[in-house]
């Protein structure tokens, strides 16, 4: 953290001293807990490998390479395929896992800074799952053993330290994690070459080809920090060529705050197939699709009817900023006050949220693929599933006080737990989460992640009917990371897992949870 980082949130930290805002609860104290350091003797690992975190560079834009920091693997035992890199790009390599595997990680940390890795969307025992009180300082190593009993889909990993989730996420610690199961093998699904993996991220560079990363903008933080230049990859608005073929396009929104509402050009529509937690029920056809921090899309793209040569774009259309929320003290646009609170402390982004832009081109060659059909019926999850109509409801208000965004009316402490935020192992309840419009003006738009369990969305009432991220939202099948759009309520069903222990939930806007919109909850 630089001085300007620590005087800011300082600051922060003084009002709500001065404004009685402690962040603490009363409620049970989870026992201290150390990172496991060695591998378990009695655990028999089908997949072993190691993932480090440390500096390095990659060239990002032409001339200068652009210094990062970077996962890299290296598979001790478990098939061939476990652990594929993108080449050119930055993020870490891909891990792909089998539903059933016994998976031991081994984390090494050469940063200068201490970290720990979350495993988004994984059901995993609390000691794996990343929380930031594991975090390990720089030369250190931990490991995580668990089996992979998620459903086969679109997971990814990131660092999850306190206070600095955001900067070590848009430095370049992020990577996809891919887990297959014996009933999508079933459905014979493009694979290979006709598999796209696309990881959204923006970023802004300064002359020399380098990060920047938080002006010292007070609403760059409060709004989250968006960047000027869109990567897939880690590549800028990349061409590619493809076979006329089927194709699956697996998206993850990997930005720290950027909501994309995604369109294919010439009208074709959006096949999806799969969400944050795996194969829907039934495709969905539809023209755009709204993509919050921390979300993940699975979907269909039919080329075969398109001669060599034709392109095919991703955009992200047009939408106002206030449909996400981000607006300055007040009521007025972050600009409106001569650049919102903290006026002109830093630069805004070029590029604001909902602006109109390119993020990728398809480029057909003249290579056809096998013959595919869209399956009618993708998935049997819903036959396991119902709504309860008897669980125990708790709302959770989204609130900014205090110059600071709260998750019912709390922020972040290592080991608080609130009486309500324990829950029974396997035991479900409804939450919902109620986005109220806030003093001065301050309102956004939150992805609201839980960790350890998928949940359903089960309703979405209020909110401004003219939203227009409304239209490319999809609350069906199972989800980890669910966008709560400003005025909104959302209600969620959840069974929490079965592993006894602490995990969280919060909003996965990373700047919102590094300032502590985010909680613990105790499994017991």
């Amino acid at each position: 953290m630089d001085r300007r980082d620590f005087l800011f949130l300082l600051s922060l930290s003084s009002i709500a001293g001065a404004t009685g805002c402690s962040g603490r609860s009363a409620g049970s104290r989870p026992a201290e807990l150390s990172p496991q350091t060695t591998p378990s003797a009695g655990f028999a690992a089908d997949v072993d490998l190691v993932l480090t975190a440390a500096p390095d560079e990659v060239v990002v834009l032409p001339g200068v390479p652009t210094r990062v920091w970077r996962f890299t693997g290296r598979l001790i035992k478990g098939p061939a395929d476990t652990l594929q890199t993108i080449p050119g790009s930055y993020l870490g390599p891909v891990i792909r896992l089998r539903r059933g595997q016994q998976v031991r990680i081994r984390f090494a940390n050469q940063l200068p800074e201490s970290s720990v890795v979350h495993w988004h969307g994984l059901d995993v025992p609390h000691r794996a799952d990343g929380h930031p009180r594991l975090a390990i300082a720089n030369g250190r190593e931990y490991v995580v053993e668990f089996e992979v009993t998620n459903r086969a889909g679109t997971y990814w990993y990131h660092p999850h330290p306190h206070m600095r989730t955001g900067v070590q996420v848009y430095h370049g610690l992020a990577g996809l994690l891919i887990v297959r199961d014996a009933e999508e093998d079933a459905l014979a699904l493009p694979s290979g070459g006709a598999e796209l993996l696309c990881v959204l991220q923006d970023r802004r560079f300064d002359a020399r080809n380098q990060l920047v990363f938080h002006g010292g903008n007070m609403m760059e933080m409060m709004n989250g920090f968006l960047g000027d230049r869109v990567l897939v990859n880690g590549q800028l608005q990349p061409t590619t060529a493809v076979d006329a073929a089927w194709h699956r396009v697996r998206l993850l929104n990997a930005s720290n705050a950027r909501i994309y509402k995604l369109a294919w050009s010439s009208d074709i529509k959006m096949t999806m197939i799969g969400g944050d937690g795996g194969l829907l029920e039934h495709p969905l056809y539809q023209q755009v699709l709204t993509l919050a921090p921390g979300q993940r899309a699975d979907l269909l793209l039919d080329l075969t009817a398109l001669a060599a040569g034709t392109e095919v774009h991703l955009d992200s259309q047009a939408f106002t900023e206030a449909d996400a929320g981000v607006v300055g003290m007040g009521g007025m646009r972050d600009g409106g006050m001569g650049g919102g609170m903290g006026g002109g402390m830093g630069d805004r982004s070029s590029l604001p949220n909902g602006a109109p832009l390119r993020v990728m081109t398809l480029r057909t060659r003249a290579r056809k693929g096998p013959v595919f059909r869209v399956p009618e019926r993708l998935s049997s999850f819903d036959a396991t599933w119902s709504p309860r109509s008897d669980a125990k409801i708790r709302s959770v208000p989204l609130s900014f006080q205090r110059m600071e965004w709260l998750l019912d009316g709390r922020t972040f402490g290592m080991d608080d737990v609130a009486p309500e935020e324990s829950v029974a192992a396997g035991s479900t309840q409804l939450w919902e989460f109620v986005n109220l419009t806030n003093p001065m003006g301050m309102q956004a738009a939150h992805p609201i992640h839980i960790h350890g369990r998928q949940f359903r969305v089960v309703a979405r009432t209020g909110g401004d009917v003219t939203n227009a991220l409304r239209a490319g939202i999809v609350d069906a099948g199972w989800r980890d990371t669910v966008l709560v759009l400003p005025g909104e309520t959302v209600r969620v069903q959840v069974t929490f897992t079965r592993h006894p222990g602490l995990y969280l939930y919060h909003c996965h806007i990373l700047e919102h949870e590094d300032m502590g919109m985010m909680r613990n909850f105790q499994v017991t």
